[in-house]
C-alpha cells in the first residue's frame, strides 16, 4: 500500500470517527432532553423568563466574578502541563491559550478536536501534535482531579451519598501518587507528585468556584445550603462530562434534579439557565473573540542546541557522552540529570550565574533542584543562598608532576605492582587500536561477577562511549584480562571504567592505574583524579549493619594505596525535603540505570545500600566544614 493510499485511509478513518462522535453526541443530547422534559412537565418558558428577570444585578456581577476566578484556575491546567512537558511556553501565554480553548470547546463539544485546534491557533510555535498532547493531558488530568475532589467532598461532608466509593477513589489516588516515586521509568513521562498535586488543587478551585457561581444564581428563597449543593453539583458535573454533550447539557440537569428532589424545579432551573449564560455562553463568546484576534508574540528567542564547551572545568563531565544527561543554561551552565521529581546539577557549573539558572530551570519543569558531587566552593555558594549542603563522598586526587612512586606511603602499591609483573602482566595504551571483542568479553564477565553496571554519575561500557576516552589494557598470555578508561581534558584526567576478568593476578589493576599516572606525568597533566568514594566507606559500622550501609570499602582501600589527597564532594538542595528526595532519586538512578534490562538481586541491594548510605551522609554531615576542601 502506497504512502498516499495510507494517508487517505487515515484521513477517512479520522473523519469517520468525528462523524460517529457527532452522531453519538446528538443522540445523547436528545435522550437527556427527553428525560429533562419529563421532569419539567408544567414548567413553561414564560415562567423561566420571569424567574430570570428577578435575579438581582448583584447576583449576576458576583457570578461573573466567581466565573473569572474559575477560569483563572482553568488556565493553570495548561500552565502546569506545559511545565510538565517542558515546552518552554511561558505561563501567561499558556494560561491564555488554555482559557480560550476550554471556554470555546466546552460549549461547542468535541473537546479534544476543538481544544487542540484552538491551542495550536494560540501557540503557533508549538506543533499540532503537542497541542493535541496538551489537550488530552488537560482532559485526563481534569477527569482525575474531578474524581479526587468529588471523592474528598463526599468523604468530608456528612450525609453525602456514595461515601464507600469515595474512599476507594481516594485510596487509588494516593496509590498512584506514591507510584510516581517508586515506579520504573516509563517511555512516556508520567506526571510527578508535584504536578499531580497542582492539578488537583486547581481542579478543586475550578469546580468549587463553578458550584458557587451556580449557588449564587439560585433564588435565595429556595433555602438551599451550599454544603447540600456542592456534592450534588460535582456528581452532576461529572455526569455531564461523561455524556460528551456540549457543556454536559441534559445529563447535568437531569442528574442535579434527581439528587436535589426537595428543591423546587423552577428555582433550580432558573439557577441552571442563568449559570449556563455566565459560565458557558459568556466565556465562549470571549474565547472566540480572543481566538480571532490570534496569538500574542512568544517571549524570548529560540536558542541553538546546547553543547559542551571546549574547556571543561572537570574531566568527569565527559560522562555527558553516555547520553543520560542534558545541558541547561544559555552557555551550557550545568550538566544535569533528571528524575521524576528532581533536576540534579552534576559536579560543578561550567558558567555563572549557576544556582539561579538551576533553580529556575527545575521550577520550569515542575522539579526540585539539587547539586551532586560538587566541590567545596560550589557547596559554600549554595549555603550562602540558603541551601542545605552535606558531604557525600571523598575524591582521590593525585598530582602527577610531583608524584613519587618511591614514597613510603606507596610501599604496598610497589609490592602489588611487582606481583603483577612477576605474573607476566603487561600494560599497553590502546590508543586508536581498541581490541573491541576482547574488551566486550571482559566487560561481560565483569557484569556477571558484579551484578550489573551502575549509572547516573558512573560510566557504563559501550563502544561509542569508550572510544572517546583514554584506554589502557592489561595483557597476560596474549589475552586482555582487564582495562581502565579515563576522561581527559587539557589539564586533568579522571578514572572512569575499571573492568577485569574474575580471578586476575594480584596487582593488575594497580599496574594499570600506575601506567596512566606515569603517562600523565610525562605529558605534564597537572591533576589526575581516581574518582570519588562514598563517604560511608570512611566510617566504621558494626558488622551486622556494615553489610547494608558500608559501600565502597574495597574501592577506598584500593585508592589509598596510591596515597592520594582526599577532597570532599557535596550534595546540596534548597531544603531538607529536597535533599532527602535527591538522596532517594540519585541512589535509584545509580542502582537502576535506564535501558539495561533486568538486574540481579545483588544490584537491588546496592540501591538499598546507596540510599541508606546517603541518608547517613545527610544525618552526620550537617556540621561539615568546607575550609579544608577549598
Amino acid at each position: 500500500m502506497t504512502q498516499r493510499v495510507r494517508g487517505a485511509v487515515a484521513l477517512n478513518w479520522g473523519r469517520g470517527r468525528i462523524l460517529a462522535q457527532l452522531v453519538m453526541m446528538v443522540c445523547v443530547v436528545l435522550v437527556f432532553a427527553w428525560l429533562l422534559m419529563q421532569r419539567l412537565q408544567g414548567f413553561s418558558l414564560a415562567e423561566l423568563y420571569a424567574s430570570l428577570s428577578v435575579v438581582s444585578p448583584w447576583n449576576w456581577v458576583a457570578a461573573v466574578f466567581v466565573t473569572i476566578c474559575a477560569f483563572w484556575a482553568v488556565g493553570q491546567y495548561d500552565a502546569v502541563l506545559h511545565r510538565h512537558f517542558a515546552t518552554g511556553v511561558d505561563n501567561v501565554r499558556a494560561r491564555r491559550a488554555g482559557i480560550c480553548a476550554i471556554a470555546v470547546s466546552q460549549t461547542l463539544g468535541l473537546g479534544l478536536v476543538t481544544g487542540a485546534i484552538l491551542r495550536w491557533r494560540m501557540l503557533p510555535e508549538q506543533s499540532l501534535a503537542m497541542a493535541t498532547r496538551i489537550t488530552v493531558g488537560v482532559a485526563l488530568s481534569f477527569l482525575a482531579g474531578w474524581a479526587v475532589v468529588t471523592a474528598s467532598v463526599l468523604t468530608i461532608l456528612p450525609n453525602s451519598p456514595y461515601q464507600e466509593v469515595a474512599g476507594l477513589v481516594l485510596g487509588a489516588a494516593l496509590f498512584v501518587t506514591l507510584l510516581t516515586f517508586v515506579a520504573p521509568n516509563a517511555r512516556f513521562r508520567w506526571p510527578n507528585g508535584f504536578t499531580m498535586v497542582q492539578l488537583v488543587w486547581f481542579c478543586a478551585l475550578d469546580t468549587i468556584a463553578a458550584a458557587f457561581s451556580l449557588y449564587i444564581m439560585i433564588p435565595s428563597d429556595a433555602g438551599l445550603a451550599f454544603a447540600t449543593l456542592l456534592p450534588a453539583f460535582l456528581i452532576a458535573y461529572g455526569a455531564g462530562l461523561m455524556s460528551g454533550s456540549p457543556g454536559g447539557i441534559g445529563a447535568f440537569e437531569v442528574t442535579l434534579l434527581t439528587l436535589l428532589p426537595d428543591l423546587p424545579n423552577d428555582h433550580l432551573m432558573t439557577g441552571i439557565v442563568a449559570w449556563r449564560l455566565v459560565y458557558f455562553v459568556l466565556p465562549a463568546i470571549l474565547g472566540a473573540i480572543f481566538a480571532m484576534i490570534g496569538p500574542t508574540r512568544a517571549q524570548g528567542v529560540l536558542l541553538a542546541p546546547l553543547r559542551l564547551p571546549d574547556a571543561l572545568p572537570r574531566a568527569e563531565i565527559g560522562i555527558f557522552a553516555q547520553g543520560e544527561h542534558g545541558l541547561i543554561g544559555p552557555k551550557a551552565t550545568w550538566m544535569v540529570g533528571r528524575s521524576a521529581h528532581m533536576m540534579v546539577g552534576m559536579f560543578d557549573p561550567m558558567a555563572q550565574p549557576a544556582l539561579d539558572i538551576l533553580r529556575k530551570t527545575a521550577a520550569a519543569e515542575a522539579r526540585w533542584p539539587a547539586i551532586y558531587k560538587s566541590n567545596a566552593r560550589t557547596a559554600a555558594q549554595a549555603r550562602r543562598k540558603g541551601w542545605v549542603s552535606v558531604r557525600c563522598a571523598h575524591e582521590a586526587i593525585l598530582h602527577p608532576p610531583s608524584y613519587d612512586l618511591g614514597h613510603p606511603r606507596r610501599a604496598g602499591l610497589r609490592r602489588k605492582m611487582r606481583r603483577a609483573e612477576q605474573a607476566g602482566v603487561r600494560i599497553t595504551n590502546a590508543g586508536q587500536k581498541m581490541d573491541w571483542p576482547a574488551m566486550d568479553a571482559v566487560n561481560a564477565l565483569w557484569i556477571v561477577d558484579h551484578g550489573g553496571e551502575r549509572g547516573f554519575s558512573m560510566g557504563r561500557y559501550t563502544r561509542d562511549y569508550v572510544a572517546r576516552q583514554r584506554v589502557y589494557l592489561a595483557w597476560q598470555n596474549d589475552a586482555v584480562i582487564a582495562f581502565i578508561t579515563l576522561h581527559e581534558t587539557r589539564g586533568e584526567w579522571t578514572l572512569d571504567l575499571m573492568r577485569h576478568c574474575p580471578k586476575i593476578s594480584d596487582g593488575t589493576m594497580h599496574l594499570l592505574v600506575s601506567r596512566a599516572i606515569k603517562d600523565a606525568k610525562q605529558m605534564g597533566i597537572a591533576r589526575l583524579s581516581l574518582a570519588a568514594v562514598p563517604i560511608t566507606a570512611f566510617w566504621t559500622f558494626p558488622k551486622p549493619l556494615a553489610r547494608f550501609v558500608q559501600t565502597g570499602r574495597g574501592l577506598r582501600q584500593f585508592k589509598e594505596g596510591f596515597a592520594p589527597e582526599w577532597q570532599g564532594r557535596y550534595l546540596s538542595a534548597p531544603h531538607w525535603p529536597a535533599l532527602v528526595l535527591a538522596v532517594c532519586a540519585i541512589a535509584r538512578a545509580i542502582a537502576r540505570p535506564p535501558n539495561r534490562g533486568r538486574f540481579v538481586p545483588k544490584m537491588r541491594r546496592f540501591g538499598l545500600q546507596s540510599t541508606i548510605g546517603l541518608i547517613l551522609c545527610a544525618r552526620h554531615g550537617k556540621g561539615t566544614s568546607y575550609k579544608a576542601d577549598i
